[in-house]
Order: C-alpha cells, then sequence, then structure tokens
C-alpha cells in the first residue's frame, strides 16, 4: 500500500509525464547542424547556378555586340554592363575576368556557317572565367572550398564582318 500511495502522490506532484524532459532540445541540438548544412546548400548552389547562367548570358551578350557592331566593338563592356544590372553589388565585379582569342578567319568557325575564306569575315571567342575563391560573398558560405568548383565558365564564337576588310 505505500507503494501505491507513493505513486499517486509522484503522480500528483508531476502528472502522468513520462521521463522525456529535455527530449526535444536534445533532438534540436543534434538535428539542427544537418538542417543548417542542407540550407547552407541549397542556398549556395542556387547563388552557383544564378552565377553560371548569368555569365553565359555576359557572354551571348558580348558576341552579339561584336556581332552587330563588327570589329569596333567592346565585347567586354557589353559582358560586365549585363553582369552589373544582373548580380547583387555583393558578388560583382569580385571573381570575373575576360577574354578574347581572334581567330585566324573564317575557316576558323567552322564551314557549317557557309562562311568559306570570305577575307571580309572573322572569328571571335569570347571567354569569361568566374572564380569563386576570388569572390568573398561566395567564398564565404561554409563548406564552400569542399563543395563548390574552383571556377565557373562560359564561351561564347561569333562570326562577323570585318569592317576593316571593306
Amino acid at each position: 500500500m505505500n507503494s501505491r500511495w507513493a505513486n499517486q502522490k509522484m503522480k500528483l506532484i508531476f502528472g502522468n509525464r513520462t521521463n522525456q524532459n529535455g527530449a526535444q532540445l536534445v533532438e534540436l541540438a543534434l538535428m539542427l547542424p544537418v538542417v543548417l548544412t542542407v540550407i547552407f546548400a541549397i542556398v549556395g548552389y542556387s547563388l552557383l547556378f544564378m552565377v553560371q547562367h548569368t555569365l553565359s548570358s555576359a557572354v551571348s551578350q558580348a558576341a552579339r555586340s561584336v556581332a552587330v557592331a563588327g570589329s569596333t566593338a567592346d565585347p567586354e563592356a557589353a559582358a560586365r554592363q549585363l553582369l552589373l544590372n544582373s548580380l547583387p553589388s555583393a558578388m560583382y565585379p569580385a571573381g570575373f575576368s575576360f577574354s578574347t582569342d581572334q581567330l585566324a578567319g573564317a575557316a576558323d568557325c567552322g564551314n557549317a556557317l557557309g562562311a568559306g575564306t570570305n577575307p571580309a569575315l572573322s572569328c571571335l571567342e569570347f571567354r569569361g572565367v568566374f572564380n569563386i575563391s576570388e569572390n568573398s560573398f561566395l567564398s564565404n558560405i561554409p563548406f564552400a572550398d569542399t563543395f563548390f568548383p574552383e571556377q565557373l565558365s562560359a564561351s561564347a564564337v561569333v562570326l562577323y564582318q570585318n569592317t576593316d576588310a571593306l
């Protein structure tokens, strides 16, 4: 009878709770690092995909500017303007670099366009590279150096009429 009375008294004092005090806090402490890592990975890769898409668009815009204006165009200025308008200021301009490679002639672009060896046509390859380690915004994301690629790149080749050869 004593033990029954003790059980009833314990139920009065502590209620019908089982010994679960603090279990939710322990579960939170165990799961929070995993959840935060997944969230940072999703955000980080979303930013990388945005930068890759924007870099591809910028390189394409640079190639279009050369196709329209010919040899008088400044493709890097066109690409940088698109990046400036599209990316947040925390991500641009750190890490972006561009290069142009004037190919020998229309034959370098391939004869698929039917250019042949026309001396009035020139071929230009424009490349854009984004080094993630040089960008302070993306390199500060946790585990960026482990899971992100070292660099993103895009290139475009344009066949344009050389105004100097006319």
